[in-house]
């Protein structure tokens, strides 16, 4: 599964006319930190991403950021920054949400609420616009935590009408609509009319891409790979989906670096 055994395959992938990548954030270009706050984006990871736009049909960024803080936090003009698992966008320097969920902007409100009457110490609320986050990574024993309140969430979305998913020791309330990291994938592909792509993550959010570029490679529509960033506390079902795995955001790095160095080669 290492990525450096399948090279050859992906070398194929580049010799297409309109190649792009899109890749998320947080454990993938820029380390898991125990603030989220505090997230920074490698600048080697930077530097090769800057490298890769001008080299590439797309470089896109999709996160469960809200778009506004992801494309602050990058950084990098030019890049399509896609924000809340593909809800938001950011285009010229204004976040435009998805119409089918500006709808269930009340709910949410609604469902903040409750939500922090029922946080306990360490864990910390995040309103994101078209969704929210309750992380629990800096409560004392977050496994026992996240067992305890579970259903408190749970109960909580289902009152509201919204839709409850768990990241890395996170919860997110999202609006009931189809749409995530693999919709928001197949969109990019669609949108720059993509010959090939490639998608890297690291959490569970991530896996609906994974499993978009398979079913897109698959199906003959794009000759896309999913990259899996394997690390202490990598999801089971991030390894399993994944056509390839890089070893932590150094793996990351190393993979970028040689995407750019074969793109080169693959023009001359």
């Amino acid at each position: 599964m290492n990525w450096e055994n399948r090279k050859n395959e992906l070398t194929h992938a580049l010799n297409v006319a309109h190649f792009g990548l899109v890749t998320d954030v947080d454990g993938t270009i820029s380390p898991i930190v125990d603030e989220p706050d505090a997230a920074r984006v490698t600048p080697i990871n930077l530097r090769l991403l800057a490298l890769l736009q001008n080299q590439l049909a797309l470089v896109a960024v999709i996160s469960g950021r809200s778009a506004k803080d992801v494309a602050h936090r990058v950084g990098l003009p030019g890049l399509v920054y896609i924000g809340n698992h593909g809800m938001e966008t950011w285009m010229d320097g204004k976040v435009h949400v998805s119409a089918k969920v500006q709808s269930y902007r009340e709910a949410l409100l609604k469902a903040g609420v409750e939500i922090k009457k029922n946080m306990l110490k360490g864990m910390r609320f995040e309103d994101k616009g078209a969704t929210l986050s309750v992380h629990y990574r800096q409560t004392e024993r977050p496994e026992k935590i996240a067992a305890e309140v579970t259903p408190i969430m749970e109960d909580i979305a289902r009152v509201h009408g919204l839709t409850l998913a768990q990241g890395r020791m996170v919860f997110e309330f999202r609006p009931p609509v189809k749409i995530d990291k693999g919709t928001a994938f197949e969109e990019l592909i669609k949108n720059h009319q993509l010959d090939g792509a490639v998608f890297i993550g690291d959490d569970t959010t991530d896996v609906s891409a994974l499993r978009a570029a398979r079913s897109l490679r698959e199906s003959g529509q794009c000759l896309c790979y999913g990259l899996g960033v394997e690390a202490q506390g990598t999801p089971k079902s991030v390894l399993m989906e994944a056509d390839f795995l890089v070893q932590e955001v150094a793996g990351v790095e190393s993979f970028l670096g040689w995407l750019s160095k074969s793109r080169i080669a693959s023009s001359t």
